[in-house]
């Protein structure tokens, strides 16, 4: 009998079948200075591992896990359903985005672009509006491409800047492999080329040209290529076969200027050319551990350095003639609390993103007389005591821009400044149906570390189902890697956990860039522990000051903050209720010793290599899967994988899950369940309503494990 004619599902008990993983230097491929003595370590589940996605005994086991979940979660198919309609109640379903002109025309333009989505449609409905006629073309409905597929992903739609051709990637695996596809705008008929397979649809158009980044069989992008629309030839620009670098690349804002970036984690090492003129440059000599960008304005060239110990980057400037580091000269000076983010060039004034005790923010310089008036710079002030003031659209050759300011509480609100007068004005505000921001309070707390480091934590929670006396049950989301900082922003999804009396929290730990780049690297390879002693740490604090209680907080993290969930619950069992692992990047040591697996060897700068004894000491003390013990009670866990995801392989969550079961305290009644999307990769669909519901499915476990 099938298991889908069972009538009751029993739990999964897969097969435990020894293999024996070996660390060190098993062959040349390992990295630099790996152990001669080899280690082992002996996994059970190893077989639950297949590159080819095609096994039937692995399949036929993650099908039985999807049944099981789908047994277990049934008593909650009401709640369930009634959150998926809650959540809909705070979307505008139907709904047109701010029009604007296409990135690489102005103001003046005479077509602006916008997306609609309409009320039961899945996707949006990419837009065209002529400011002359305000006639509404329909360019391209995601939802008559996605028809019949089980899986669709459209990126990167793009619009040349004559208007005449649009262009778009279509994945639809989860592979974040796009086939792209051109069509005339004005007959809607599919344009033929010759552009391969485009790994994270990664390209651009440039006049007649599309530029576009080749990955190779590891997912790393290492060439830059040119492709001639017209005579259908292309040219390869610029190569890199450094196995730790990942190459991008951009252009300045005047278009004038092409930048290419060959970038490790640790070391950057940027070249530059123009369109007429395709032999890179390098703007100067490789250092080690040097991080730089570049961005050019007005003949002169802007470099964002980390040099002379500017952990957190400062500004300097050189001419054309000569990019060499000697010839650099300090334009903004390094100030330890301020975390430099980017640059916008206009013709008249140079936008500066910096960060600041977690806020972001926005510094004008004007530009006069080929002068940079920084003594009549200015910041871009907003009301709110949560700044996340971030740049929207720019017109080089214009003095007005639009930005846009929200939190946790605040929906996001674009403006227009003028920067000329410093004349703000409001635009629109996003709408959120059967919402009240006054309702509802955000807080800012910090919580001691480890190590005695204060961590910051952002607070959010309705304020008439509040009692500050430990009885609220809360919700703790964390990330923390790759500098990558999750800000406190406003979302919906988290309104039905708040109208049910959740606290909702963010933790801020070390190895995202909440308090600068150092914030980063103090949360990275040896001192990569840090983050989840940050984040137990938040934990407990919150519990403390009586936002919750032992055992009443549920924890959710995504990918590289799956990870942080899976150590943060076997180091600290006692701490959680319930753990929401998306995407869980939980089996360390295995993956980071194999550089067959895909976006291994790059990370080697990210988490350290475990062939070598010293990083293999570090990551065995965190790697979820190797820290399961026998006999513990672990919290309730979910969760989430993708089939086809390339960036964490499937069989992590899957592997996780199992060794949880097996070595679960046997009397405990937490449950431990692995959902996997069968057809789908690392960011599940782009269907908006499945989005919903897949929210809705998590938040339905979450209440059950309360009961």
């Amino acid at each position: 009998m099938s298991l889908e004619q069972s009538k009751i599902i029993s739990c999964p008990n897969p097969k435990r079948s020894p293999f024996n993983v070996k660390f060190g230097n098993v062959d040349e491929k390992r990295g630099d200075n790996t152990m001669t003595d080899l280690k082992e370590i002996t996994d059970y589940y190893y077989w639950m591992r297949d590159e080819k996605r095609n096994n039937e005994e692995v399949l036929n086991h993650l099908k039985h896990e999807n049944l099981y979940t789908e047994q277990k979660m049934s008593m909650m198919n009401e709640t369930k359903e009634n959150l998926y309609k809650e959540l809909l109640s705070h979307i505008k379903e139907t709904y047109d985005s701010y029009p604007l002109p296409n990135s690489i025309n102005g103001w003046d333009s005479k077509y602006y672009y916008f997306v609609r989505t309409i009320k039961g449609k899945s996707y949006p409905i990419h837009c065209r509006l002529n400011k002359e006629t305000n006639e509404v073309l329909e360019l391209m409905d995601e939802n008559k491409i996605a028809e019949g597929k089980t899986c669709c992903d459209i990126s990167t739609f793009r619009v040349t800047k004559d208007h005449k051709y649009m262009s778009y990637g279509i994945d639809t695996k989860g592979s974040e492999k796009y086939q792209l596809k051109i069509y005339q705008i004005d007959t809607m008929e599919e344009f033929e080329h010759q552009v391969p397979e485009l790994t994270y649809c990664d390209y651009s158009w440039y006049g007649k040209y599309i530029l576009y980044t080749e990955g190779d069989d590891q997912n790393r992008m290492f060439r830059l290529w040119i492709y001639d629309t017209i005579s259908k030839k292309k040219k390869m620009i610029f190569e890199n076969m450094n196995e730790l670098v990942n190459i991008g690349f951009s252009y300045s804002n005047d278009m004038k200027y092409i930048f290419i970036s060959a970038d490790s984690y640790e070391t950057s090492d940027c070249y530059y050319c123009m369109i007429d003129d395709l032999v890179p440059k390098q703007f100067t000599p490789r250092v080690e551990n040097h991080k730089y960008d570049v961005d050019y304005h007005e003949g002169n060239f802007l470099i964002t350095t980390n040099k002379d110990n500017s952990d957190n980057f400062k500004v300097m400037i050189c001419k054309e003639d000569n990019t060499n580091m000697s010839n650099w000269n300090e334009f903004i000076e390094y100030r330890e609390n301020i975390y430099i983010k980017y640059i916008v060039e206009l013709k008249n004034y140079i936008l500066v993103g910096y960060k600041e005790n977690g806020n972001n923010q926005v510094r004008v310089i004007p530009f006069q007389d080929s002068l940079y008036k920084l003594d009549e710079s200015y910041d871009i002030e907003v009301e709110d005591s949560i700044k996340n003031v971030s740049i929207n659209f720019t017109d080089y050759n214009s003095n007005i821009i639009l930005y846009s300011q929200n939190s946790l509480k605040t929906p996001y609100t674009l403006y227009q400044l003028d920067l000329t007068n410093k004349n703000s004005k409001f635009i629109r505000q996003k709408e959120v149906p059967n919402y009240d921001s006054s309702l509802y309070t955000t807080e800012r707390q910090y919580a001691k570390s480890k190590d005695g480091t204060m961590i910051p934590i952002s607070i959010v929670y309705k304020s008439d189902l509040f009692v500050k006396d430990g009885t609220n049950k809360l919700y703790l989301y964390g990330y923390g890697s790759y500098g990558h900082t999750v800000d406190p922003t406003f979302t919906t999804s988290i309104i039905p956990l708040l109208d049910r009396g959740f606290v909702y929290a963010i933790a801020h730990v070390r190895g995202g860039s909440f308090l600068g780049f150092k914030w980063y690297e103090d949360g990275k390879m040896e001192k990569k522990i840090n983050t989840f002693h940050d984040f137990n740490a938040c934990a407990e604090h919150l519990i403390m000051e009586n936002y919750t209680y032992n055992k009443g907080i549920t924890i959710e993290g995504r990918s590289a903050g799956g990870l942080l969930v899976g150590a943060a619950m076997t180091m600290r069992p006692d701490l959680y209720n319930t753990v929401i692992a998306g995407v869980p990047f939980v089996d360390v040591m295995n993956t980071m010793c194999d550089p067959s697996i895909p976006l291994t060897v790059p990370e080697w700068e990210q988490w350290g290599n475990p062939n070598t004894e010293k990083d293999f000491k570090i990551m065995l003390e965190y790697s979820p899967y190797d820290n399961i013990k026998e006999g513990v009670e672990y919290p309730n866990v979910l969760a989430l994988a993708g089939l086809n995801d390339p960036r964490v392989q499937y069989w992590e969550p899957a592997k996780f899950v199992a060794k949880l079961r097996y070595h679960q305290m046997k009397e405990s009644k937490n449950i431990i369940l692995l959902k996997t999307e069968m057809e789908q990769g690392h960011f599940g669909g782009m269907d908006r309503y499945k989005h919903l519901k897949e929210t809705a499915f998590s938040y339905s476990f979450v209440f059950l494990t309360y009961n």
